[in-house]
């Protein structure tokens, strides 16, 4: 039988627990535990979608994997966008300076 104080201590703590969680998906140093399958040869494990997210990793993203004595490092692969990415990212925007008008010539400018 559980006593008042007692639910309230486990209600608590429960609540502690929870609100640590939150805090801590986002951290470094928070640790997530998956299963590695096999794929063809290979074997594999998903990543979950917060690291993932916090990580700018998504479909198509490469990585790097490093081998240590002791375990692997996985990183993403920062790459420098492309021209069709940068472009891609103005669809639909129009050139802001297109339209500026900077008056008269006042002296011997080439228009």
């Amino acid at each position: 039988m559980i006593t008042k104080g007692e639910e309230h201590h486990t209600k608590r703590h429960e609540s502690t627990n929870t609100e640590t969680k939150s805090k801590n998906q986002n951290q470094k140093g928070v640790k997530n535990m998956v299963t590695v399958q096999k794929w063809g040869n290979s074997l594999a494990f998903r990543i979950p979608s917060k690291f993932a997210k916090n990580l700018g990793v998504k479909d198509g993203s490469q990585i790097e994997l490093e081998l240590l004595d002791d375990g692997m490092v996985i990183r993403p692969v920062k790459t420098k966008p492309t021209l069709e990415d940068l472009l891609a990212q103005t669809k639909g925007k129009t050139n802001p300076y297109l339209d500026y008008d900077f008056g008269v010539p006042a002296g011997k400018e080439l228009i």
